[in-house]
């Protein structure tokens, strides 16, 4: 069993999954807990207001959506949101933004953290004791003080990713559950044009000299009218192919309202005569732009208007200094497989997710959150059939 948090009980190595909400659990109210994780200050928990959390997380290379308060708030609710920093010198270091999720009557059940915690600050060297301390502090109080199973996702980073599971698995955590969509493809930004080009694959790189003849207007959408456009194409397209649209791209103007602007999502729209015929929703968030949404109409397709929307998004993140462009997994489309394989090329990356990692200091907190899970698998399957019904 993973042993419980404690000072200097975690070991310093060398340098995505949604779960169903339950009714809403009472929120503790704001406080500061002190503690000493080696080699770093203390932490504090749900101390600070949404929007100078996100002021905070905006000044971290590796934040997304995920860890942002305006999604976590729009997908969960504000009271099953909670969030912890931890200060060295009175600066934050490192902190995650977690969600609660317990078994109604029981104060028992998990804390998850997709795609956290925070540790790489910007404009300084990454520093994994910041990881450590976070772990420690996060082990501490949502383990120890609250008796829930400490759930983290790690980020799929080419840089960082295997360095995060090499210290989760060093300090107690258990990858116990496989990622669903574990293939992430990235693209490498570092690379020059010419390099980029010559890193496609060969029918990505055919379909985009395509492209080039079919006039297109590419650019970024601004103000209210954005939204509108992209929502309808995308409308269009969820109609046309008979598919369920989700409900988070609801959340869209919600988000480009609450979020700092450097966190703001961003709209792409590839247009043809005026008419917008290919539309990407994205994120630029630390060193990564994050692919959130797309959408195409129907004459998309012999334009290769999906072609060349990518490859302007690519060398734009490029120009903005970024580090990677992540497109996302292929959810089991073949298409889709091939589409963003070609796109990362030779010299991008196609990192595997290992899936969720876990520690938890009492067995009854294990049982208690292996409850939530099986019942979050139960509803992916019927979900799973909802869509295959629907498509039919």
């Amino acid at each position: 069993m993973p042993r419980a948090a404690g000072p200097g009980g975690l070991i310093a190595m060398p340098v995505a999954a949604d779960i169903r909400a339950n009714p809403p659990i009472a929120r503790r109210a704001p406080e500061t807990r002190m503690h000493a994780p080696a080699g770093a200050g203390n932490y504090e928990t749900d101390t600070v207001r949404d929007r100078e959390w996100d002021d905070i997380v905006a000044g971290f290379e590796d934040v997304s959506f995920e860890q942002t308060a305006a999604y976590s708030r729009a997908r969960w609710g504000a009271q099953k949101t909670s969030h912890l920093l931890v200060r060295e010198g009175g600066a934050v270091v490192s902190g995650a933004r977690v969600v609660e999720i317990t078994i109604p009557g029981l104060r028992k059940g998990l804390a998850y953290v997709k795609f956290g915690p925070l540790w790489r600050r910007r404009n300084r060297s990454a520093d994994p004791k910041a990881y450590v301390c976070a772990l420690e502090a996060l082990a501490g109080e949502y383990c120890e003080r609250r008796g829930l199973l400490l759930s983290i996702l790690p980020r799929p980073n080419p840089e960082f990713g295997a360095l995060e599971q090499t210290m989760l698995e060093a300090n107690g955590f258990v990858n116990r559950r496989p990622y669903a969509d574990p293939e992430r493809y990235l693209v490498d930004l570092s690379l020059d044009e010419e390099a980029q080009a010559a890193s496609l694959g060969q029918r990505w790189r055919r379909n985009l000299k395509k492209s080039a003849a079919s006039n297109l207007d590419i650019g970024l959408a601004a103000g209210a009218d954005a939204h509108r456009r992209f929502r309808a194409l995308h409308a269009h397209m969820v109609g046309r192919k008979n598919a369920a649209h989700g409900d988070a791209i609801d959340h869209l103007p919600g988000l480009r309202k609450d979020l700092p602007e450097a966190l703001a999502p961003k709209i792409v729209i590839a247009s043809r005569g005026g008419e917008p015929v290919a539309g990407a929703v994205v994120a630029l968030h630390g060193d990564t732009a994050y692919y959130v949404y797309g959408a195409t109409s129907e004459k998309a397709l012999p334009l290769r208007a999906g072609f060349a929307l990518q490859w302007w998004i690519v060398r734009w993140a490029s120009d903005l200094g970024l580090r990677w462009y992540d497109l996302g997994g292929n959810a089991g489309d073949g298409g889709l497989k091939q589409f963003k394989t070609g796109l990362a090329g030779r010299r991008g990356a196609i990192v595997q997710m290992p899936g969720e990692y876990d520690r938890w200091s009492r067995g009854g907190d294990r049982l208690a959150a292996d409850a939530l899970f099986a019942a979050r698998a139960l509803s992916r399957q019927a979900a799973r059939l909802r869509a295959l019904r629907f498509r039919r």
